[in-house]
């Protein structure tokens, strides 16, 4: 299932620490873990590939495993205070009219819903772009949402995210949000 370069002991590195999770690096023994988080419909209602099989979630793993070790940045493992996984946050390379962006995304376990963590993550998330130029990046930080997930879409307003159309994605209608 996990390529064999990521199945060495690999020690976990805290990329963020937010007030309430961190967002750490991502270890082979995480797949477990990962693909219940992703085969949880309620979690995955709001992603464009919707629930996902264990075979699936590897595959996720590994590319994530494999950004990390060559970008320097992935959608990384959201912890709590006890380093349990409740959710992934971060980044994805998007190619878009010749120009190449990060992507926002965060997704969460409904355990920690409606705890404004969605919003802590997105605001160290947008610091953590600024502060981490990519010389081979657009630096606009752009993030997609579902026209009627209302609550990601506050909260990239919030951010400072502005709406800059529709597109179709995956077969998904969603709404494009950039920051500068």
């Amino acid at each position: 299932m996990l390529d064999a370069a990521f199945r060495s002991s690999r020690a976990r590195r805290v990329v963020i620490t937010t007030e309430h999770a961190r967002l750490t690096t991502w270890l082979a023994s995480d797949l477990e873990e990962l693909a219940a988080l992703h085969a949880e419909p309620a979690t995955m209602r709001y992603m464009r590939s919707g629930v996902e099989s264990q075979e699936q979630v590897a595959r996720r793993l590994n590319r994530y495993l494999q950004e990390q070790d060559q970008r320097g940045w992935t959608r990384w493992r959201v912890e709590d205070e006890t380093g349990r996984l409740i959710g992934r946050a971060g980044f994805e390379l998007t190619e878009e009219h010749g120009r190449r962006h990060r992507e926002l995304g965060y997704l969460l376990a409904p355990a920690v819903w409606g705890k404004r963590l969605a919003s802590e993550l997105a605001r160290d998330l947008v610091a953590w772009h600024r502060a981490h130029p990519d010389p081979l990046l657009d630096d606009e930080l752009i993030a997609y949402s579902f026209p009627d997930n209302t609550a990601s879409r506050r909260i990239l307003e919030k951010m400072g995210f502005a709406v800059t159309g529709e597109d179709t994605l995956d077969g998904h209608r969603l709404v494009r949000y950039a920051v500068s």
